[in-house]
């Protein structure tokens, strides 16, 4: 009699309980019962409540070795006092009432049965029932799991995990052109997976070689007694001990043609494994040939499943096969790594590629980016215990510093305040300064009418930050299309003799000839280096505008500015200025994108309205030109993503964390990941890729 159940349902105990007929006395019986009384038994997931045995003489050929189990049953019982000995142990185990019992000790369930003489062997039944009350199991130990998790299924490409529950036959590989049956176990009646033999051969592994032999050169012959539900109603389960089990062909739903089938193998857990143990072993099993045939990862955290199958493939795979760089390659072409949205996989993604074993520096990259900008979320998860301290730390601390950086941004943009772009002992211009200010009056008022209210209410992230990826996205878009529409693309900045004087000097390169750009009056290259030093930032390559020629205004008072422009004379110097204004531009070199875009719109015609005639239209737009940079340079250090970055659409977190001193394992001098820096935003881009030239003299 074999036992094709779980342990946990007591069967085996059961069995192992019952000795032979000369030895089975009542000290016996008290032992057997104090031996189940203290075992496992009852922290299984089903409760037995009641049973019931009945006992058949069976010719001595019947009882034979059972093949599944390596077990040898019980010889038959015929004494009546064995039988209710017998009876005695099974009410006391299955917590049976004494009224359901007759005088003659047998069970109100026995009487009234009749029985054919042509059954052979002993059958059991027992009725079992789920606990009331969830039992309290113990924590497993191994890194990353959770006991009792639910198992779930990583479709990639950056799809959300999902249920899954398909361990007894899993669809996603049942081929039915396969030749060979997959079992997890001996005691499986169904098969879970049917593949090609060829699709194993081609592994070149030496164990699935030695697997595929056995079971061709196996004689197949009947599956022997196992032990089968057969139904499952209010939660009640009702299990058979002594009937024959289908044969394996008859149990598979429209498994094709039969005849093709030369193999079946069998993966069995270890022997004394627990239940998660059993589990994981079962869903790597089904992992491995997920990876020959290229289908999506299941298990209890993203981290377990890789790590899992990697040691699966430690043992299966041959000697010289690189199993880290098999399981990146699968992790590639099914698109697994795409762990955009998910801090579940990103931290299992993370965990395992700083595995001792692994230590793939692109794959920690790219989840230590993504775990960064989802720190919030992750670090809420059980899967983020799956990640080393090491790596804990530097999230927690590279998350601290973006918020930082994130809240510096904030203060500056609200308000569009860059009043210390003029140093206290710059001379001012009061012509430049004022354009300057109603510039920023401008902007507040065009973003207040964009998003109702600036800054925008209603719009935060999960850290309460309303310069969000997306606000920042609009943002360098804006003011990117207006740098591109007014920028002077020939004027670069030139290197001094003297370290501490570089870049201090701007020049125009047309062709070969290199002059130095003409100050009129206002210096912008001290402007810029003044503010760039005293923020730590890098120059912008391209940093002058396009700017109109200089028309000389009056000096009178503004009421007799503003009575001369109705005077033949003023509307002559307006129109002049405002064609000015538009052939300082690079309009005709520029595509639709930039040109329509409704910030350049609108500064075209704000431009073309703002105190004409009261102000030199040079100055004028070096003015504007000044805010414009700063509101640049701030958010080039807020919109650049993390370099060589494997997928970052469709993200609404920041992708820009600082790297310094990663990868954990790699130590010395010397960086290993390029950092999210402002030489990736907008203006350095463009001048190197955009206008096909790169004149950058750095």
């Amino acid at each position: 009699m074999s036992s094709n159940t779980d342990d946990s349902l007591g069967l085996s105990q059961l069995q192992s309980a019952l000795p032979p007929p000369p030895q089975y006395t009542e000290a016996t019986l008290q032992r057997d019962v104090k031996i189940i009384d203290n075992s496992n038994y009852n922290r299984g997931p089903w409760l037995l409540r009641r049973t019931s045995i009945h006992v058949e003489s069976t010719p001595n050929d019947a009882w034979q070795d059972d093949n599944s189990s390596h077990r040898e049953v019980a010889p038959s019982i015929r004494s009546n006092e064995e039988k209710k000995a017998l009876r005695n142990l099974l009410t006391r185990f299955g917590n049976k009432p004494a009224e359901d019992q007759s005088e003659d000790g047998r069970t109100r369930w026995d009487v009234g049965q009749r029985h054919e003489s042509s059954e052979f062997g002993t059958s059991v039944f027992i009725q079992a029932a789920q606990p009331l009350k969830v039992q309290t199991r113990e924590r497993h130990a191994m890194k990353g799991l959770e006991q009792a998790a639910s198992v779930k299924r990583w479709p990639g490409n950056g799809n959300p995990a999902e249920p899954w529950g398909k361990l007894a036959k899993d669809p996603e590989l049942w081929d039915p052109a396969g030749d060979t049956l997959v079992y997890y176990g001996y005691q499986r009646p169904q098969a879970s997976f049917r593949v090609k033999s060829s699709t194993l051969e081609e592994t070149r592994s030496e164990t699935l070689a030695s697997m595929l032999q056995e079971s061709y050169k196996r004689t197949p012959k009947p599956a022997p007694s196992v032990i089968s539900a057969s139904s499952s109603e209010l939660g009640v389960k009702r299990f058979g001990l002594g009937r024959r089990a289908p044969s394996s062909a008859s149990v598979i739903s429209n498994p094709g043609n039969e005849a093709q089938i030369r193999h079946e193998i069998h993966f069995p857990a270890p022997d004394g494994a627990s239940r998660t143990e059993i589990l994981r072993h079962h869903i790597t099993t089904r992992n491995f040939f997920a990876l020959l045939l290229n289908k999506p990862l299941v298990g209890l955290t993203f981290y377990q499943a890789l790590i899992d199958l990697h040691e699966r493939l430690l043992v299966f795979m041959p000697r010289e096969s690189n199993c880290t760089d098999v399981i990146i390659g699968f992790l590639t072409r099914n698109r697994l790594n795409n762990i955009c949205n998910d801090p579940a996989a990103a931290a299992g993604l993370l965990a395992y590629s700083e595995d001792e074993e692994v230590q793939w520096p692109e794959g920690w990259r790219e989840g230590f980016v993504h775990c960064s900008g989802m720190y919030t979320k992750l670090r809420e998860l059980p899967e983020f215990r799956d990640v080393s301290h090491v790596s804990r730390t530097l999230l927690e601390r590279s998350h601290l510093e973006l918020q930082a950086r994130i809240q510096v941004a904030e203060d500056r943009l609200s308000a569009f305040d860059f009043d210390d772009m003029w140093p206290s002992h710059t001379i001012q211009p009061p012509a430049a300064r004022r354009t300057f200010n109603h510039f920023r009056r401008f902007l507040l008022q065009f973003y207040e009418r964009a998003y109702k209210t600036w800054p925008p209410r209603g719009i935060q992230n999960s850290n309460g930050n309303w310069l969000t990826r997306a606000v920042i996205s609009h943002l360098q878009k804006d003011f990117g299309s207006l740098y591109d529409y007014y920028v002077d693309r020939d004027v670069v900045w030139a290197e001094t003799k003297e370290p501490s004087e570089r870049y201090r000097v701007m020049v125009r390169k047309k062709n070969t000839a290199v002059t130095k750009i003409n100050n009129d009056g206002l210096d912008l290259a001290k402007l810029f280096v003044h503010f760039d030093h005293k923020h730590k930032n890098p120059h912008i390559p391209h940093p002058y505008p396009l700017l109109p020629d200089s028309m000389p205004v009056g000096d009178t008072g503004k009421a007799q500015q503003k009575q001369s422009l109705f005077a033949s004379k003023s509307k002559a110097l307006e129109k002049q200025i405002i064609h000015a204004y538009s052939v300082a531009s690079n309009a005709l070199i520029l595509g639709p994108d930039v040109a329509t875009n409704s910030l350049v719109e609108a500064f075209q015609r704000f431009e073309k309205t703002d105190h004409l005639g009261e102000t030199d239209p040079r100055d004028a737009r070096k003015g504007r030109w000044i805010l414009l940079f700063g509101i640049l340079q701030m958010l080039s250090h807020v919109s650049a993503d993390t370099p060589d970055l494997w997928f970052k659409d469709d993200v609404s977190y920041f992708l820009m964390p600082r790297l310094k001193g990663t990868p954990p394992w790699v130590t010395g001098p010397g960086t290993v990941f390029e950092e999210a820096a402002p030489a990736a935003s907008h203006c350095w881009r463009v001048s190197k890729s955009a206008w096909g030239k790169d004149i950058l003299a750095t």
